[in-house]
Formats: structure tokens, C-alpha cells, sequence
């Protein structure tokens, strides 16, 4: 396969570009040029793995507006002809956790290596509980990048991985509406 994998964590992307520029639009925002510039290859594949969100009974209000925004965002990606790989939201102890995403993640790299479905896997995502998975594809060959938000690099992941990219504010920016 001559083609790579672009993997955004949509959590981690949100919470790191949100950090580095609050006032971009996230629902809106254009990912394929942003990994396209990140990859300098527009031959890629493109997947972004979140949580979906429902709508709750409790928390109608906050729950419907969540649901609409995430609604918005999907139609955005699917646009730009990105895969959207949906997890789930457990409400426990008054609080949504996001649930599957990582696993999904981690299945991607590594099945994706060990059937060589791509060339590069990149990864944006700072989040180590996919170490296990991005060691297997290397392990096979695979180049990982980890493409993480300056300010907030893993240097985990960054000791770990195959290379390193650090998104700037400028980036977040570019990209941004």
C-alpha cells in the first residue's frame, strides 16, 4: 500500500487546537487540508474516531446542543470524505466518558500495519493507552508519527514513535474558520 493513514482522536484534536487557538471553529474546520499538509501527500486515508454523543432526556437542553454541534461536524467531515469511526459516551458519576475510541484507534494501527493498509500511520492523538498498538506497527515495518500540539507534546509518544510533528497556533489557524 502506497497510501497513509491519517488517524485524528477527535477529543485530543479538540482539546489541543482548542488550547492553542479558543476562538477556531471546530465544526468547520478543514482536516483534510490540515492532514494533507501534515502528511505533504494528498494521496491519504482519513479517519476521525469519537464518542458519539445522543440525546439524553436529563440534560435535554446541553445534550441537544452537544448532539447538533457533533451532528454539524459530522456532515463537515463526511464532506471531505473522511471516515468517521464512532465510539460512545458512558454517563456515569454525573459525567460523560468517552468509550471505544482508543480501542478503535489502537485496532486501526495495528491491524492496519499487520495487513498493510498503509505506509505511514499518522497519529494526532497524545494519548499513550495506544503505545501497545503503534509499538505492533512499527514492529511490522510501519512508520508512526505522532503528531502532537505544541505546549503539550507526549513525550512518551514522542520517545515511542517513529518521528514527531508539533501543530503550532498558526496551523490551527490556517485551517480554521
Amino acid at each position: 500500500m502506497n497510501k497513509d493513514l491519517v488517524i485524528f482522536d477527535g477529543s485530543n484534536f479538540y482539546h489541543g487546537a482548542k488550547h492553542l487557538s479558543p476562538r477556531t471553529h471546530l465544526t468547520d474546520f478543514d482536516y483534510r487540508g490540515f492532514a494533507e499538509e501534515i502528511v505533504e501527500n494528498k494521496n491519504i486515508e482519513i479517519e476521525y474516531c469519537v464518542g458519539e454523543i445522543v440525546q439524553r432526556t436529563h440534560h435535554k437542553e446541553k445534550s441537544y446542543k452537544l448532539y447538533a454541534n457533533q451532528q454539524a461536524l459530522f456532515y463537515n467531515l463526511e464532506k471531505q470524505k473522511i471516515v468517521v469511526k464512532k465510539g460512545f459516551m458512558l454517563y456515569s458519576n454525573l459525567s460523560y466518558h468517552e468509550k471505544g475510541v482508543d480501542v478503535q484507534i489502537a485496532l486501526d494501527i495495528a491491524v492496519g500495519a499487520l495487513k498493510n493498509k498503509y505506509r505511514k500511520c499518522y497519529i494526532i492523538s497524545s494519548d499513550a493507552d495506544i503505545l501497545p498498538a503503534i509499538l505492533e506497527g512499527k514492529d511490522e515495518g510501519k512508520k508512526v508519527v505522532y503528531v502532537g500540539f505544541d505546549k503539550s507534546i507526549s513525550r512518551m509518544m514522542k520517545a515511542r514513535c517513529s518521528a514527531t510533528i508539533c501543530v503550532k497556533k498558526e496551523m490551527v489557524k490556517k485551517f480554521g474558520k
